[in-house]
């Protein structure tokens, strides 16, 4: 293999860790976004992947929007807290210094680990060219893989995203639905129940409706659809670092 062709497998793997460091980076960075609605009665929190995992209804929420508009105050502060979210994960991404330096990849494997391995075993004479060509070959089906999955996933993808999974509390005071996208389309109080109440109970009960919601969503989802699909195979093969490596050929 020619040295430019063994020096663009080098970049790639390390191009590949540095922008994994900061998809990791940016989410770690939106994790805890916090929305709230126009009129400051309804506060959510969304965990790392984006689901409302919080919410806390003010005492004053009867005079400030009432039963008849309490769900879609849940709702309004549950976009506000996604625009936060993106807001965060989009200026973390795009900040220069988050590739400055080394990024951790998955057990303890950092940005320079594969490549530096790969050179490593190049100039010491200890991979062969066959080796090296085999390690070329690999990453390109891998990313060969990767885009016929994502064209999978792209075709289906509307159809899931459209359907709509619907979670109760367990008391079914309230009712959550959501879209496969993972859009809230409505939040549903029993008007018997919500008038009589306590606030504290109200935004408990509301967050477990969203729990089964996001549970309903799991079972017939996105992510079930990407496990199924050749993107899903990719995953996994790349959440295996030591998997990886022996694949490349990079260790025995």
């Amino acid at each position: 293999m020619s040295d430019d062709r063994q020096d663009a497998l080098e970049r790639l793997v390390d191009q590949s860790a540095v922008f994994a460091g900061r998809a990791e980076a940016a989410a770690g960075a939106a994790a805890g976004a916090r929305g709230e609605d126009g009129s400051g009665t309804v506060h959510v929190t969304l965990d790392g992947a984006g689901r409302v995992s919080t919410v806390q209804v003010g005492a004053r929420w009867k005079q400030r929007v009432g039963a008849a508009e309490l769900g879609e105050a849940v709702r309004e502060a549950v976009q506000a807290a996604a625009v936060e979210r993106l807001t965060a994960w989009g200026e973390a991404f795009a900040d220069d210094t988050a590739g400055a330096s080394p990024v951790p990849g998955p057990a303890g494997i950092d940005r320079d680990g594969v490549a530096g391995r790969l050179h490593e075993l190049t100039s010491s004479g200890r991979m062969s060219g066959e080796d090296t060509r085999a390690a070329l070959l690999e990453l390109l089906a891998l990313v060969e893989d990767m885009e016929r999955g994502i064209d999978e996933v792209s075709e289906r993808l509307p159809a899931i995203g459209s359907t709509e999974h619907v979670g109760r509390s367990a008391d079914w005071h309230v009712t959550v639905t959501l879209t496969g996208s993972g859009e809230v389309r409505e939040v549903r109080y029993d008007r018997g129940w919500l008038t009589e109440a306590h606030e504290i109970n109200i935004g408990r009960q509301t967050g477990l409706a969203f729990a089964a919601a996001y549970e309903a969503a799991a079972r017939e989802g996105v992510d079930r659809l990407i496990a199924g699909s050749r993107l899903g195979e990719v995953q996994r093969v790349t959440q295996d670092p030591f998997g990886l490596a022996r694949r490349l050929r990079l260790t025995d």
